[in-house]
Parts: structure tokens; sequence; C-alpha cells
């Protein structure tokens, strides 16, 4: 398992949604969050389970929390199109500062950062 170059602080004691850090951190609470009832959730997911084991091993994921953010809520990346784009887009940040676009287009195919004229662009 390769260390999360997206969320920092990972350990069993400081670990926290990625998803509820986000939203405390925009209403300006940057107190402790639950750490506890966490999934690991790969942001970068699908192609029969390619894409996870990539996720996986360049330490595209991060965790979030059981009852909102992971399967069964309405802000669960599985069940809204707009969160999992925004987790993607993330991935697709935090790998690029590490290596390149180049690199994220040869490995995962898709551009889910928007270009100029406003499109995804695909290879």
């Amino acid at each position: 398992m390769a260390k999360s170059i997206i969320q920092k602080h990972t350990d069993k004691l400081s670990r926290e949604c990625f998803l509820c850090r986000e939203e405390a951190d925009k209403q300006g609470y940057f107190g402790e969050l639950k750490h506890t009832g966490l999934h690991k959730h790969h942001f970068i997911y699908g192609r029969l389970g390619c894409f996870r084991k990539k996720a996986e091993h360049f330490g595209l994921w991060g965790y979030v929390c059981q009852e909102r953010h992971h399967e069964y809520g309405p802000e669960a990346p599985h069940n809204n199109k707009e969160v999992d784009l925004h987790l993607k887009q993330v991935a697709q940040r935090a790998f690029e500062a590490k290596y390149s676009h180049e690199e994220w287009m040869a490995e995962f195919g898709k551009n889910y950062l928007e270009d100029e004229d406003g499109k995804e662009e695909d290879i």
C-alpha cells in the first residue's frame, strides 16, 4: 500500500474524512473531526479494477466517513457524480504536482480538469 499523496494524516489516531475536512475548512473550523467509521476510498477506480490498483500504487486515495461520504449518503462519490468528479480532479492535481500531465494521461487516459474552452479532454 502506497502512502496517500492526497491526504497527509492517515494514521489511525489522526485520520479524518477528506470531504468533511474540506467542508470544515470552508466554514473556518480547523479543529478535530471524527476519526472513526472511516473507509479508504480510491479517488480513481473502474476499468475492471485496473485504475483502483493504479490509484493504490500512486497514493491516489483518502479516508471518507461511511455514513455521509462513502457508499450510502447523497454526498457519497458512489452516489453523486459531482462529488466523484471533484475527487478525481483532486487526484489528478495531486498526481500532476508529483509527476506530470503527460504521465497522468499515459496512466489514466482521461483528463478530469477542464481545458481553456471549458471542455474535458480525453485521449
